[in-house]
C-alpha cells in the first residue's frame, strides 16, 4: 500500500506511534527499540506534523492526534481488498470527486483514496453545494473500477451507480453508530442522519473514459468536529457532526481509516455475492421503511406506506387504496420524501 499527500511529509514511523499510543503515559526513549538518535528523529519527525507529545528529560507520552490527516497513519496496516491500495490526502483541492475522476485513466487507480482538508467546490447530488470548513470533516472520494454488470453505464439512469450509494451509506452509518451510540439511518438515497438531521452525504459519479472498463467514483462528506455555529444559517436546525452528537473530538486518520475498512468490505461483499447482500443492512437502516411517503418516478408520483427496500426488486409500496403492493426498481426513483414534501428535487443546500 502506498500513501501520499500535498505536500509530501517525511515519512513517519507510525509503528512508533502506535507503540506511544498504547503506552498511555510516560515512555523511555532508552527503551524504544532503535538507534537511540534514529528513534529522537523520529519523535520529533511526529511532533512537527502536528501529534500531540510530552517530552521530559529522557522520556516521551503521546497526548493526542494532530490535527491534520495523516496518509501513514490511515494507511498503515490498513489491511483491505481493493479500496485503500493507495491514500492521498491534499490539503485543499476544488473537488475529491472531481480529482479522483482525474486519475481514472489507468485501472491501476483501482480503490484509490483521495481526502482532502478544504473542498473549495464539494458538490451534492443534483448540483448543491456541500459545506464543511477547513479541517473540520472526512471529504474522501474512491475511485472504483467495478466489473460488467455492476458499473455505471452510458445511459445509466441510476441501476449502476444505486448499489455504490448503498455501500457509502451503509458504511457511514454503521461508523457514526459506532462512534456515537445513536442510531444513524439512511435517507434516502444518499443521506445519512441522526434524529433528522444530517451528518453526511454520499454522491456517486459515472466517470467518463474514451475506452476501456466504466470507472465509478463514490464521494463521501462526513461531518466530523463542525460546531452549531459553523453550519450555514440554513442549515443549523438540519446537520450535525460527530461531535455534536458525542461530545468529544475524534482522531480522524482513525476515523477516515476505519471508514475505508468498512467501504471495502461492503463493496468486496457486493462483488462477491451481488449487490443484494447491502439489503438487510440498508433495510435495518432505512429511515422511510413503514411511513407513508411520496415516490416520484419518471412517469408519475406515487403514495403509500413504504413496506419494503431491496438493491435487486427496488421499493415495495403500499397503496391507501389497499390495492396490492407497488413494486417501483431503483433506477425508477427520482426523489422520496414525506407525503407532505415536494415532488420534485428540493432545492435546500447539503451539509
Amino acid at each position: 500500500m502506498t500513501a501520499w499527500a500535498d505536500p509530501s511529509p517525511p515519512i513517519l514511523d507510525v509503528a512508533l506511534l502506535k507503540r506511544l499510543r498504547a503506552a498511555a503515559g510516560f515512555v523511555r526513549l532508552d527503551d524504544l527499540p532503535g538507534d537511540p538518535r534514529a528513534v529522537a528523529a523520529a519523535v520529533d519527525a511526529l511532533g512537527a506534523f502536528g501529534f500531540e507529545l510530552e517530552r521530559r528529560d529522557g522520556e516521551v507520552a503521546y497526548r493526542g492526534p494532530s490535527s491534520r490527516l495523516c496518509p501513514d497513519q490511515i494507511g498503515h496496516e490498513l489491511g483491505t481488498r481493493r479500496i485503500g491500495r493507495r491514500v492521498a490526502v491534499w490539503n485543499r483541492v476544488e473537488s475529491t470527486n472531481d480529482h479522483a475522476a482525474r486519475v481514472a485513466a489507468t485501472t491501476a487507480n483501482d480503490g484509490l483514496v483521495i481526502l482532502a482538508e478544504e473542498q473549495t467546490a464539494g458538490r451534492g447530488r443534483r448540483g448543491r453545494s456541500f459545506v464543511a470548513p477547513a479541517g473540520s470533516s472526512l471529504l474522501m472520494s474512491v475511485l472504483l473500477f467495478p466489473p460488467d454488470g455492476l458499473a455505471p453505464t452510458v445511459g445509466d439512469s441510476g441501476a449502476g451507480t444505486a448499489w455504490l450509494t448503498l455501500v457509502g451509506a451503509v458504511a457511514a452509518a454503521e461508523l457514526a453508530s459506532d462512534h456515537t451510540g445513536q442510531q444513524a439511518l439512511i435517507k434516502w438515497p444518499n443521506d445519512v442522519r441522526v434524529d433528522g438531521r444530517k451528518l453526511c452525504g454520499v454522491l456517486v459519479e459515472r466517470v467518463l473514459r474514451p475506452s476501456g472498463p466504466a470507472a465509478a467514483v463514490i464521494g463521501i462528506g462526513l461531518n466530523v468536529h463542525v460546531s452549531a455555529d459553523e453550519f450555514p444559517p440554513d442549515l443549523r436546525d438540519s446537520a450535525t457532526s460527530l461531535s455534536l452528537l458525542s461530545g468529544r473530538s475524534f482522531d480522524r486518520s482513525e476515523l477516515a481509516r476505519e471508514l475505508i475498512q468498512r467501504l471495502d468490505r461492503w463493496y468486496d461483499a457486493g462483488l462477491r455475492e451481488g449487490p443484494a447482500v447491502l439489503a438487510p443492512a440498508w433495510r435495518s437502516r432505512c429511515e422511510h421503511l413503514g411511513r407513508l411517503v411520496r415516490v416520484t418516478t419518471t412517469t408519475g408520483v406515487l403514495s403509500g406506506r413504504l413496506v419494503d427496500v431491496d438493491v435487486a426488486r427496488g421499493l415495495s409500496l403500499e397503496p391507501a387504496a389497499g390495492s396490492g403492493l407497488i413494486r417501483v426498481p431503483l433506477e425508477a426513483v427520482a426523489a422520496l420524501g414525506p407525503p407532505d414534501g415536494p415532488v420534485g428535487p428540493q432545492r435546500a443546500r447539503t451539509s
